[in-house]
């Protein structure tokens, strides 16, 4: 409920600093944001031509798997940092974002502690040194608590997950 609120803050700040965006935009932007938004609700949201809009629906975790997708091709570089941000963005997408020309969506992926292994290691290779040293400590992060990390993801090779011993 935080993040809604959280989200809500900076909707109402855009809309003060941009007073002359219509209603209905203003409207699009607090249903994207809304944390019980339906998915069929976000889908039609995810056709806007507004950035904002998309950035939005882009964040919300109940945006379905496919728009996410979609989004992770958008051409504005704040949607895809959002996509790959989102703990419910399909791997698929985030091998895809984690190629992006943009460091700021690179580094999104690399705080994104539910990002599969594999696309975390291969973000420690990163030309951007941030980028780099953010995918090996959330890397790092997950070994040392897995419960952080995505019931899905493997830590590791194969299907072997790394745990920590219970003797210290």
């Amino acid at each position: 409920m935080f993040s809604y609120f959280k989200k809500l803050i900076k909707v109402q700040r855009f809309q003060s600093n941009n007073s002359s965006l219509p209603y209905f935009t203003l409207a699009k932007l607090r249903l994207a944001a809304h944390p019980q938004a339906r998915s069929g609700a976000l889908s039609r949201l995810a056709k806007s031509s507004s950035e904002q809009v998309l950035v939005r629906v882009a964040e919300n975790t109940n945006t379905p798997e496919d728009v996410l997708c979609d989004l992770a091709l958008s051409e504005f570089a704040d949607v895809r940092a959002a996509v790959a941000d989102n703990i419910n963005t399909p791997a698929r997408a985030l091998f895809l974002l984690a190629m992006d020309g943009d460091s700021d969506v690179r580094y999104s992926i690399a705080e994104n502690h539910n990002a599969p292994a594999a696309v975390l290691q291969l973000l420690t290779q990163d030309e951007n040194p941030y980028v780099a040293c953010r995918a090996a400590s959330t890397m790092k992060r997950a070994l040392d608590f897995p419960n952080l990390a995505g019931l899905d993801h493997t830590w590791g090779g194969g299907n072997e997950r790394f745990r920590r011993s219970s003797s210290g």
